[in-house]
Protein backbone atom coordinates (compact mmCIF):
# COMPACT_ATOMS: atom_id res chain seq x y z
CA UNK A 1 0.00 0.00 0.00
CA UNK A 2 2.97 2.92 0.42
CA UNK A 3 3.17 2.66 -3.37
CA UNK A 4 -0.38 3.48 -3.46
CA UNK A 5 -0.48 5.98 -0.68
CA UNK A 6 2.37 8.19 -2.72
CA UNK A 7 0.73 8.17 -6.12
CA UNK A 8 -2.51 9.62 -4.00
CA UNK A 9 -0.53 12.22 -2.78
CA UNK A 10 1.32 12.88 -6.03
CA UNK A 11 -2.31 12.59 -7.24
CA UNK A 12 -3.47 15.29 -4.87
CA UNK A 13 -0.48 17.57 -5.87
CA UNK A 14 -1.36 17.69 -9.65
CA UNK A 15 -4.98 18.28 -8.70
CA UNK A 16 -4.02 20.97 -6.45
CA UNK A 17 -2.07 22.77 -9.41
CA UNK A 18 -3.87 25.28 -11.37
CA UNK A 19 -0.82 27.57 -10.61
CA UNK A 20 1.33 24.76 -11.23
CA UNK A 21 4.11 27.30 -13.43
CA UNK A 22 4.83 28.70 -10.24
CA UNK A 23 5.31 25.86 -8.44
CA UNK A 24 7.71 24.21 -10.68
CA UNK A 25 9.34 27.38 -11.19
CA UNK A 26 10.31 27.34 -7.33
CA UNK A 27 11.20 23.53 -7.72
CA UNK A 28 13.62 24.62 -10.21
CA UNK A 29 15.11 28.29 -8.87
CA UNK A 30 17.77 26.91 -6.90
CA UNK A 31 21.94 26.87 -7.89
CA UNK A 32 21.06 23.78 -9.76
CA UNK A 33 17.95 25.51 -12.07
CA UNK A 34 15.52 23.62 -14.61
CA UNK A 35 18.05 20.25 -14.25
CA UNK A 36 17.19 19.49 -10.57
CA UNK A 37 13.56 19.80 -10.36
CA UNK A 38 14.21 17.38 -12.91
CA UNK A 39 16.54 15.01 -11.51
CA UNK A 40 14.25 15.04 -8.58
CA UNK A 41 11.24 13.95 -10.39
CA UNK A 42 12.74 11.19 -12.11
CA UNK A 43 14.33 10.01 -8.76
CA UNK A 44 11.80 9.47 -7.23
CA UNK A 45 10.20 7.87 -10.59
CA UNK A 46 12.68 5.24 -10.74
CA UNK A 47 13.25 3.97 -7.27
CA UNK A 48 9.16 3.60 -7.34
CA UNK A 49 8.82 1.70 -10.66
CA UNK A 50 9.88 -1.87 -11.50
CA UNK A 51 12.74 -3.29 -9.58
CA UNK A 52 15.31 -5.88 -10.63
CA UNK A 53 16.02 -7.88 -7.09
CA UNK A 54 19.18 -9.33 -6.58
CA UNK A 55 19.01 -12.97 -5.20
CA UNK A 56 20.10 -12.44 -1.82
CA UNK A 57 17.64 -9.75 -1.48
CA UNK A 58 15.30 -11.73 -2.50
CA UNK A 59 15.87 -14.40 -0.20
CA UNK A 60 15.97 -11.68 2.86
CA UNK A 61 12.83 -10.67 1.89
CA UNK A 62 10.06 -13.40 3.02
CA UNK A 63 12.63 -14.21 6.05
CA UNK A 64 12.10 -10.91 7.14
CA UNK A 65 8.31 -10.25 5.99
CA UNK A 66 7.62 -13.33 8.81
CA UNK A 67 9.63 -12.19 11.63
CA UNK A 68 8.26 -8.91 11.56
CA UNK A 69 6.77 -9.50 15.28
CA UNK A 70 8.92 -12.78 16.03
CA UNK A 71 12.40 -10.86 15.28
CA UNK A 72 13.73 -14.03 17.40
CA UNK A 73 13.25 -16.11 14.06
CA UNK A 74 15.96 -14.53 12.24
CA UNK A 75 18.13 -12.87 14.73
CA UNK A 76 21.05 -16.01 14.77
CA UNK A 77 20.65 -16.40 11.09
CA UNK A 78 24.27 -15.31 10.40
CA UNK A 79 23.63 -15.52 6.69
CA UNK A 80 20.88 -13.19 6.55
CA UNK A 81 22.61 -9.87 8.21
CA UNK A 82 25.61 -7.98 6.57
CA UNK A 83 26.70 -6.95 9.95
CA UNK A 84 27.02 -8.31 13.49
CA UNK A 85 28.04 -7.50 16.59
CA UNK A 86 27.35 -8.32 20.35
CA UNK A 87 23.13 -7.88 20.82
CA UNK A 88 23.38 -6.05 17.07
CA UNK A 89 22.41 -7.39 13.70
CA UNK A 90 22.60 -4.62 10.55
CA UNK A 91 21.40 -5.53 6.67
CA UNK A 92 22.69 -3.05 4.08
CA UNK A 93 20.82 -2.96 0.53
CA UNK A 94 21.65 -0.63 -2.57
CA UNK A 95 19.62 0.43 -5.25
CA UNK A 96 20.69 2.52 -8.31
CA UNK A 97 19.66 2.84 -12.04
CA UNK A 98 21.80 0.61 -14.83
CA UNK A 99 20.72 1.66 -17.97
CA UNK A 100 16.64 1.92 -18.04
CA UNK A 101 16.78 -1.02 -15.09
CA UNK A 102 16.75 0.07 -11.51
CA UNK A 103 18.24 -2.84 -9.54
CA UNK A 104 18.80 -3.62 -5.87
CA UNK A 105 20.11 -5.63 -4.06
CA UNK A 106 22.25 -6.51 -0.71
CA UNK A 107 25.35 -4.51 -0.11
CA UNK A 108 28.04 -5.05 2.69
CA UNK A 109 28.72 -1.58 4.40
CA UNK A 110 26.65 0.03 1.09
CA UNK A 111 27.57 3.78 0.48
CA UNK A 112 25.22 6.85 0.77
CA UNK A 113 23.53 7.39 -2.37
CA UNK A 114 25.18 10.03 -4.72
CA UNK A 115 23.53 10.09 -8.23
CA UNK A 116 20.06 10.82 -8.35
CA UNK A 117 18.29 7.87 -7.71
CA UNK A 118 20.49 5.76 -5.57
CA UNK A 119 19.48 4.59 -3.09
CA UNK A 120 20.34 3.33 0.54
CA UNK A 121 18.45 0.94 2.73
CA UNK A 122 19.66 0.16 6.44
CA UNK A 123 18.15 -2.10 8.62
CA UNK A 124 19.11 -2.92 12.08
CA UNK A 125 18.13 -5.08 14.77
CA UNK A 126 18.69 -4.83 18.57
CA UNK A 127 17.90 -7.57 21.14
CA UNK A 128 16.72 -5.55 24.21
CA UNK A 129 16.68 -8.54 26.40
CA UNK A 130 14.69 -12.10 25.79
CA UNK A 131 11.62 -11.63 23.60
CA UNK A 132 12.07 -7.79 23.68
CA UNK A 133 13.47 -6.45 20.57
CA UNK A 134 13.81 -3.00 18.71
CA UNK A 135 13.81 -2.65 15.05
CA UNK A 136 15.66 0.63 13.75
CA UNK A 137 15.12 1.37 9.70
CA UNK A 138 16.50 4.06 7.56
CA UNK A 139 16.45 4.63 4.07
CA UNK A 140 17.81 7.06 1.59
CA UNK A 141 17.47 8.55 -1.56
CA UNK A 142 19.66 10.81 -3.87
CA UNK A 143 17.32 13.04 -5.65
CA UNK A 144 19.67 15.62 -6.90
CA UNK A 145 20.40 19.20 -6.65
CA UNK A 146 17.14 20.57 -5.32
CA UNK A 147 17.00 22.09 -1.92
CA UNK A 148 14.84 21.61 0.60
CA UNK A 149 13.74 25.15 0.69
CA UNK A 150 12.86 24.87 -2.73
CA UNK A 151 10.58 21.83 -2.27
CA UNK A 152 8.67 24.24 0.40
CA UNK A 153 7.97 27.17 -1.73
CA UNK A 154 6.89 24.60 -4.36
CA UNK A 155 4.78 23.35 -2.00
CA UNK A 156 3.60 27.11 -0.37
CA UNK A 157 3.12 27.54 -4.24
CA UNK A 158 0.84 24.63 -5.09
CA UNK A 159 -1.29 25.92 -1.66
CA UNK A 160 -1.86 29.22 -3.09
CA UNK A 161 -2.88 28.50 -6.45
CA UNK A 162 -6.07 26.96 -5.10
CA UNK A 163 -6.96 30.61 -3.88
CA UNK A 164 -9.12 32.46 -5.41
CA UNK A 165 -10.64 30.15 -8.67
CA UNK A 166 -13.33 28.04 -8.26
CA UNK A 167 -13.02 24.26 -8.11
CA UNK A 168 -14.06 23.55 -12.24
CA UNK A 169 -11.60 25.97 -13.02
CA UNK A 170 -8.69 24.55 -10.61
CA UNK A 171 -10.09 21.04 -12.55
CA UNK A 172 -9.85 22.36 -15.89
CA UNK A 173 -6.63 23.99 -15.65
CA UNK A 174 -4.37 20.90 -13.61
CA UNK A 175 -5.82 18.99 -16.87
CA UNK A 176 -4.39 21.37 -18.85
CA UNK A 177 -1.07 21.99 -17.67
CA UNK A 178 -0.55 17.74 -16.63
CA UNK A 179 -1.93 16.50 -19.34
CA UNK A 180 0.06 13.21 -19.36
CA UNK A 181 -0.14 13.04 -15.58
CA UNK A 182 -3.76 13.54 -15.90
CA UNK A 183 -4.28 10.53 -18.53
CA UNK A 184 -1.93 8.29 -16.13
CA UNK A 185 -3.88 8.65 -12.92
CA UNK A 186 -7.56 8.71 -14.16
CA UNK A 187 -6.92 5.46 -14.96
CA UNK A 188 -7.02 3.83 -11.17
CA UNK A 189 -8.02 7.58 -9.54
CA UNK A 190 -10.76 9.52 -9.58
CA UNK A 191 -11.47 12.98 -8.42
CA UNK A 192 -15.18 12.53 -7.30
CA UNK A 193 -15.29 15.91 -4.87
CA UNK A 194 -13.50 19.02 -5.32
CA UNK A 195 -15.18 21.95 -2.98
CA UNK A 196 -12.95 25.40 -2.91
CA UNK A 197 -14.18 28.10 -0.85
CA UNK A 198 -13.59 31.12 -0.64
CA UNK A 199 -14.53 32.24 3.24
CA UNK A 200 -14.01 35.70 4.54
CA UNK A 201 -10.86 36.89 5.82
CA UNK A 202 -9.58 35.26 2.41
CA UNK A 203 -9.57 31.89 3.55
CA UNK A 204 -9.99 28.84 1.29
CA UNK A 205 -11.56 25.72 2.89
CA UNK A 206 -10.61 23.03 0.61
CA UNK A 207 -12.70 19.54 0.29
CA UNK A 208 -10.88 16.99 -1.59
CA UNK A 209 -12.17 13.57 -2.62
CA UNK A 210 -10.45 11.31 -4.46
CA UNK A 211 -11.93 7.39 -5.04
CA UNK A 212 -9.57 4.57 -6.07
CA UNK A 213 -11.32 2.51 -9.05
CA UNK A 214 -9.79 -0.57 -9.43
CA UNK A 215 -11.53 -1.74 -12.41
CA UNK A 216 -9.61 0.75 -14.74
CA UNK A 217 -6.61 -1.02 -14.32
CA UNK A 218 -7.93 -4.43 -14.50
CA UNK A 219 -7.22 -4.92 -18.10
CA UNK A 220 -3.38 -4.21 -17.77
CA UNK A 221 -2.53 -5.06 -13.75
CA UNK A 222 -5.37 -7.35 -13.13
CA UNK A 223 -3.82 -8.77 -10.30
CA UNK A 224 -3.26 -5.43 -8.52
CA UNK A 225 -6.68 -4.42 -9.23
CA UNK A 226 -7.50 -7.88 -7.51
CA UNK A 227 -5.36 -6.82 -4.40
CA UNK A 228 -6.80 -3.59 -4.12
CA UNK A 229 -10.52 -4.72 -3.95
CA UNK A 230 -9.24 -7.15 -1.39
CA UNK A 231 -7.16 -5.07 1.23
CA UNK A 232 -7.96 -1.60 0.47
CA UNK A 233 -11.76 -2.00 -0.15
CA UNK A 234 -12.44 -2.82 3.60
CA UNK A 235 -10.01 -0.34 4.75
CA UNK A 236 -11.82 2.63 7.22
CA UNK A 237 -9.48 5.38 8.85
CA UNK A 238 -9.91 8.60 10.11
CA UNK A 239 -7.09 11.00 10.95
CA UNK A 240 -7.08 14.52 12.32
CA UNK A 241 -4.07 16.88 13.35
CA UNK A 242 -4.69 19.17 15.79
CA UNK A 243 -2.27 21.44 17.70
CA UNK A 244 -1.64 21.71 21.56
CA UNK A 245 -5.02 23.35 22.68
CA UNK A 246 -6.86 20.73 20.21
CA UNK A 247 -7.55 22.92 17.68
CA UNK A 248 -7.81 21.22 14.29
CA UNK A 249 -5.43 21.60 11.57
CA UNK A 250 -6.67 19.21 8.50
CA UNK A 251 -8.28 15.64 8.85
CA UNK A 252 -8.44 12.30 6.48
CA UNK A 253 -11.22 10.33 6.44
CA UNK A 254 -11.02 6.44 4.56
CA UNK A 255 -13.94 4.38 3.44
CA UNK A 256 -15.09 2.01 0.34
CA UNK A 257 -11.88 3.12 -1.55
CA UNK A 258 -12.66 7.01 -1.38
CA UNK A 259 -10.12 9.06 0.68
CA UNK A 260 -11.68 12.70 1.75
CA UNK A 261 -8.79 15.24 2.84
CA UNK A 262 -10.22 18.74 4.62
CA UNK A 263 -8.14 21.85 4.89
CA UNK A 264 -8.08 25.65 4.97
CA UNK A 265 -5.62 27.34 3.66
CA UNK A 266 -4.74 31.59 3.54
CA UNK A 267 -1.58 32.79 1.46
CA UNK A 268 -0.38 29.69 0.80
CA UNK A 269 0.04 28.44 4.34
CA UNK A 270 -2.16 25.73 6.37
CA UNK A 271 -4.34 27.86 8.74
CA UNK A 272 -6.91 26.13 11.38
CA UNK A 273 -9.94 23.84 9.93
CA UNK A 274 -12.14 25.64 12.40
CA UNK A 275 -12.09 29.19 13.96
CA UNK A 276 -9.91 32.33 13.00
CA UNK A 277 -7.44 31.89 10.53
CA UNK A 278 -4.42 34.42 12.03
CA UNK A 279 -2.43 31.44 13.51
CA UNK A 280 0.65 30.03 11.70
CA UNK A 281 1.00 25.96 11.61
CA UNK A 282 2.62 25.39 14.81
CA UNK A 283 6.30 23.00 15.45
CA UNK A 284 4.10 20.92 17.25
CA UNK A 285 1.08 18.55 16.02
CA UNK A 286 -1.03 15.58 17.73
CA UNK A 287 -2.70 13.38 15.07
CA UNK A 288 -5.17 11.07 16.35
CA UNK A 289 -5.71 7.65 14.17
CA UNK A 290 -8.69 5.66 13.86
CA UNK A 291 -8.10 2.52 11.70
CA UNK A 292 -10.02 -0.79 10.95
CA UNK A 293 -10.01 -3.42 8.46
CA UNK A 294 -11.00 -6.96 7.48
CA UNK A 295 -8.85 -10.17 8.37
CA UNK A 296 -10.98 -12.86 7.17
CA UNK A 297 -14.02 -12.81 8.93
CA UNK A 298 -12.58 -10.52 11.90
CA UNK A 299 -12.69 -6.74 12.17
CA UNK A 300 -9.31 -5.59 13.82
CA UNK A 301 -7.85 -2.22 14.01
CA UNK A 302 -6.79 0.35 16.86
CA UNK A 303 -8.85 3.22 18.08
CA UNK A 304 -7.04 6.89 19.00
CA UNK A 305 -3.49 5.82 17.61
CA UNK A 306 -1.67 9.34 18.87
CA UNK A 307 1.27 10.23 17.50
CA UNK A 308 3.27 13.47 18.94
CA UNK A 309 4.48 15.23 15.92
CA UNK A 310 7.26 17.72 15.55
CA UNK A 311 7.83 19.76 12.39
CA UNK A 312 11.33 20.40 11.27
CA UNK A 313 11.66 23.72 9.26
CA UNK A 314 15.30 24.67 8.72
CA UNK A 315 16.40 26.09 5.11
CA UNK A 316 18.50 22.62 4.92
CA UNK A 317 15.97 20.03 5.91
CA UNK A 318 12.02 19.89 5.84
CA UNK A 319 10.32 17.15 7.34
CA UNK A 320 8.91 15.57 10.58
CA UNK A 321 9.27 13.34 13.45
CA UNK A 322 6.67 11.66 14.66
CA UNK A 323 6.89 9.50 18.39
CA UNK A 324 4.21 6.68 19.70
CA UNK A 325 3.89 6.77 23.62
CA UNK A 326 0.24 6.54 24.12
CA UNK A 327 -1.59 2.58 24.02
CA UNK A 328 -4.18 2.56 21.63
CA UNK A 329 -7.40 1.05 22.15
CA UNK A 330 -7.03 -2.32 20.52
CA UNK A 331 -9.66 -3.93 17.78
CA UNK A 332 -9.50 -7.23 18.18
CA UNK A 333 -11.47 -10.43 18.33
CA UNK A 334 -13.82 -10.54 21.83
CA UNK A 335 -12.01 -14.08 22.42
CA UNK A 336 -8.27 -12.50 22.19
CA UNK A 337 -8.77 -9.54 24.74
CA UNK A 338 -8.21 -11.78 27.99
CA UNK A 339 -4.67 -12.39 26.65
CA UNK A 340 -3.31 -8.82 25.55
CA UNK A 341 -1.47 -8.30 28.98
CA UNK A 342 1.69 -6.25 28.19
CA UNK A 343 2.64 -7.80 24.30
CA UNK A 344 0.73 -4.71 22.88
CA UNK A 345 1.89 -1.88 24.97
CA UNK A 346 5.63 -2.51 25.16
CA UNK A 347 6.03 -0.61 21.52
CA UNK A 348 4.17 2.63 23.36
CA UNK A 349 6.57 1.92 26.21
CA UNK A 350 9.81 4.28 27.72
CA UNK A 351 10.82 6.05 24.24
CA UNK A 352 8.05 4.58 22.51
CA UNK A 353 8.41 4.44 18.94
CA UNK A 354 8.71 6.00 16.17
CA UNK A 355 9.06 7.54 12.34
CA UNK A 356 10.51 10.47 10.69
CA UNK A 357 10.54 11.46 7.11
CA UNK A 358 13.01 14.88 5.71
CA UNK A 359 14.14 16.59 2.42
CA UNK A 360 17.82 17.24 3.79
CA UNK A 361 20.18 18.96 2.52
CA UNK A 362 23.38 17.33 2.85
CA UNK A 363 27.24 18.85 3.20
CA UNK A 364 29.05 15.71 1.03
CA UNK A 365 26.79 15.49 -1.43
CA UNK A 366 23.34 15.68 -2.77
CA UNK A 367 19.74 16.42 -1.04
CA UNK A 368 18.19 13.21 0.07
CA UNK A 369 15.19 11.75 1.00
CA UNK A 370 15.50 10.29 4.43
CA UNK A 371 12.63 8.19 6.09
CA UNK A 372 13.58 6.67 9.62
CA UNK A 373 11.30 4.35 11.71
CA UNK A 374 12.12 2.65 14.88
CA UNK A 375 9.08 0.01 16.72
CA UNK A 376 9.80 -2.19 19.81
CA UNK A 377 8.66 -5.39 20.14
CA UNK A 378 7.80 -7.77 22.45
CA UNK A 379 6.86 -11.34 21.15
CA UNK A 380 4.27 -13.09 22.38
CA UNK A 381 1.54 -15.43 20.70
CA UNK A 382 -0.55 -12.95 19.92
CA UNK A 383 1.91 -10.70 18.70
CA UNK A 384 2.64 -13.43 16.17
CA UNK A 385 -0.97 -13.95 15.14
CA UNK A 386 -1.13 -10.05 14.23
CA UNK A 387 2.31 -10.69 11.91
CA UNK A 388 0.61 -13.29 10.15
CA UNK A 389 -2.00 -11.27 9.07
CA UNK A 390 0.48 -8.45 7.73
CA UNK A 391 2.11 -11.47 6.45
CA UNK A 392 -0.69 -12.78 4.64
CA UNK A 393 -1.72 -9.16 3.12
CA UNK A 394 1.96 -9.29 2.02
CA UNK A 395 2.53 -12.33 0.47
CA UNK A 396 -0.92 -11.34 -1.70
CA UNK A 397 1.58 -8.56 -2.69
CA UNK A 398 4.11 -9.93 -3.98
CA UNK A 399 2.34 -12.59 -6.03
CA UNK A 400 2.25 -10.59 -8.99
CA UNK A 401 0.08 -7.21 -8.01
CA UNK A 402 3.91 -5.95 -6.41
CA UNK A 403 5.31 -6.27 -10.44
CA UNK A 404 1.94 -4.52 -11.75
CA UNK A 405 1.92 -2.42 -9.23
CA UNK A 406 5.65 -1.19 -9.79
CA UNK A 407 4.97 -0.73 -13.56
CA UNK A 408 1.63 1.79 -13.19
CA UNK A 409 3.73 3.64 -10.53
CA UNK A 410 6.33 4.33 -13.10
CA UNK A 411 4.00 4.95 -15.63
CA UNK A 412 2.32 7.76 -13.45
CA UNK A 413 5.57 9.15 -12.05
CA UNK A 414 7.33 9.45 -15.84
CA UNK A 415 4.13 11.32 -16.73
CA UNK A 416 4.29 13.52 -14.21
CA UNK A 417 8.17 14.10 -14.73
CA UNK A 418 7.60 14.93 -19.14
CA UNK A 419 4.55 17.23 -17.93
CA UNK A 420 7.40 19.37 -15.44
CA UNK A 421 10.15 19.20 -18.07
CA UNK A 422 7.36 20.71 -20.57
CA UNK A 423 6.51 23.16 -18.11
CA UNK A 424 9.90 24.12 -17.41
CA UNK A 425 10.73 24.57 -21.25
CA UNK A 426 7.88 27.26 -21.47
CA UNK A 427 9.35 30.93 -21.91
CA UNK A 428 10.33 32.58 -18.71
CA UNK A 429 10.89 29.18 -16.77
Amino acid sequence: MRRTTLLTAVCILALLAPGCREGVRRLGAGPGGPAAADDFTVAIATRFGPIERGPRFNAARPKLARSALVPSRVFDEADLWTAREGEWRQLDYFGRREGEAYRLEVQPSAPPPRAPGDYRGRLRLHRIEDGRFEWLMRQELAVGSVRPEDVAEALTAFLRSVEGVSAAEARARAARLFPRAAAAFSRLYDLETLELGPEDGGVTPVRLGIRLKPDGIRATAPRYAAFLEKVAAPMRARATASDTSGTPWWRLEVGELLWTFRFRVRDGDLVPLEGPASRRLPDQLRVAVDFSTKAGPFTVGVRRLVADVTLTRTPREKGYTARFREQPEWRLPILLKPFLRGSLSYPFEGPGSSSSFAVRETADGPTRLIRDYGIRVRESWIVKWIGGLGHSAVNDFRKGAESESDRYSRECLYALRDDVVSLLSEPGL
